[in-house]
Parts: C-alpha cells; sequence; structure tokens
C-alpha cells in the first residue's frame, strides 16, 4: 500500500494552520487578562505546549516529506 504523500502533507499543513489559530487564541485570551490565574497557568503549562509541540512536528513532517518525498 502506497502512501499518498500530497494528502499526508495537506493534512499536516491543516494540523499546522489548526495549530497556529489555537496558539494566537490562547496568547489573546492570556494578554486580555480576564482569566482566572489557574486557568491562566493551564493554559501556559499544558495547552500551549501541547500545540508548539503539534505544530512542531507537523513543520517537521512536512519539511521531512517534500525533502524526501
Amino acid at each position: 500500500m502506497k502512501i499518498d504523500v500530497t494528502k499526508e502533507i495537506k493534512k499536516a499543513q491543516d494540523t499546522l494552520d489548526d495549530c497556529n489559530e489555537a496558539i494566537s487564541v490562547l496568547d489573546n485570551a492570556i494578554a486580555c487578562g480576564f482569566l482566572d490565574d489557574d486557568h491562566n497557568f493551564a493554559i501556559q503549562e499544558r495547552w500551549l505546549p501541547r500545540y508548539r509541540k503539534q505544530k512542531e512536528q507537523a513543520r517537521e513532517f512536512i519539511e521531512n516529506a517534500r525533502t524526501n518525498g
């Protein structure tokens, strides 16, 4: 079974775009200062690192797929 690299790159790009949007929304929520401290902490310690890691994994996948096909 052959993997369709173009489809996989598209899926990774969608994930990358979603992560960028999530990071932006969460950063803005923190910057606005309207969150409770425990929610702010949870975003900074749990959610932002998760989306940043997922973003980096998608970026690396796209780069490798384009380089190595």
